[in-house]
């Protein structure tokens, strides 16, 4: 008796298991993305675009960029008509970055993951002297640029 018992609660155990995996979360996953991962962009304003492999619902999802201080901000961002890709242009310091993107399916299953990118500055012209070169006049509170082209003197 005992004997039958024991297998009754194993067979109970696997049925239990394979109930559970087969309710698992239906995952959504980044199909495409700008950045990729790891990738190195210029500072300045970039498009931000991740494709998904499966619709989901725009109304419960997030996409979040996280600097090197760890403050998450909220990113806005434009849906496609199918519900399979959100896309954006946002101004990018340099700086190490992580995008958090966060999916639930419209039957309210959950997918998440992070995109890792970095920053660089952008590269000076070096090809160009610009020691005899004076800055441009401050406009709407901003600083002059030295490289910005002069008018020439008469």
């Amino acid at each position: 008796m005992q004997k039958y018992y024991k297998i009754k609660s194993a067979a109970l155990c696997v049925l239990v298991g394979a109930s559970v995996l087969g309710t698992s979360v239906y995952a959504i996953d980044v199909k495409s993305s700008i950045p990729k991962a790891n990738q190195r962009l210029q500072a300045g304003t970039q498009e931000i675009m991740l494709k998904y492999d499966h619709e989901f619902n725009p109304f419960r999802s997030r996409l979040l960029l996280v600097g090197e201080q760890g403050e998450p901000k909220l990113i806005p961002a434009t849906v496609s008509l199918d519900h399979t890709q959100v896309k954006t242009q946002y101004p990018l310091t340099a700086g190490k970055y992580k995008l958090q993107w966060q999916i639930w399916t419209w039957k309210g299953e959950e997918s998440s993951g992070e995109i890792p990118f970095t920053v660089e500055e952008n590269a000076l012209d070096t090809t160009h002297s610009t020691a005899n070169l004076s800055p441009a006049p401050a406009t709407n509170g901003q600083s002059g640029n030295a490289s910005a082209k002069q008018a020439p003197s008469n």
